[in-house]
């Protein structure tokens, strides 16, 4: 797979775009905090405080770990050392899956996160104004979602490069020849 391959540019650029979304949807949601005061005292909320936010943190952080491997061991070992065995084709295939699938269960969480949070607060007439919270909360989550695209979509490209199986043949020879599984 040489670099010229306008799929290994696609690929390349997939986990560039993938990276980035990560981290930034990692450090603005590491950096979103609310803090003031209301009649009952003062408040400081961070994303630690909800279980939600710090899995959405550890997802970007696996998000992140996998693909800087793509990029830096597979994708650019491949393509400088031609590199292009089945083993990389394969651990591409399933972590391609295993991650997308991580990343689109921190985006569940965030966006459900973030909308229950904003209508328990309203109902409860709590005299606070988390709307830049939150709404630094709706950013991060989406660009985990847009993060968890590219991954889906490499995922997709990563299952045309699998290796195809040869198919048994069952009759390889004469007309008359026939397949035996005893072998007689």
């Amino acid at each position: 797979m040489a670099f010229r391959d306008s799929p290994s540019k696609v690929i390349l650029s997939l986990r560039g775009l993938s990276v980035l979304f990560l981290i930034a949807s990692t450090i603005l949601l590491i950096m979103d905090k609310s803090s003031g005061s209301n009649k009952k005292g003062n408040y400081r909320i961070r994303y630690k405080d909800f279980s939600s936010y710090k899995y959405m943190v550890g997802t970007g952080v696996i998000g992140i770990a996998y693909n800087f491997l793509q990029i830096i061991s597979f994708a650019i070992f491949r393509m400088l050392m031609n590199n292009d065995s089945d083993v990389y084709r394969l651990i591409e295939f399933y972590g391609d899956k295993a991650v997308s699938y991580i990343l689109a269960t921190g985006a569940a969480a965030g966006f459900g996160a973030t909308i229950d949070l904003k209508k328990v607060l309203q109902n409860a007439d709590v005299p606070l104004d988390l709307s830049g919270f939150f709404n630094i909360g709706y950013a991060s989550t989406l660009l985990l979602f847009l993060a968890f695209l590219c991954t889906a979509i490499l995922s997709i490209l990563s299952s045309y490069a699998l290796p195809k199986k040869e198919s048994l043949a069952v009759n390889k020879g004469p007309a008359n020849a026939s397949f035996s599984i005893l072998g007689a």
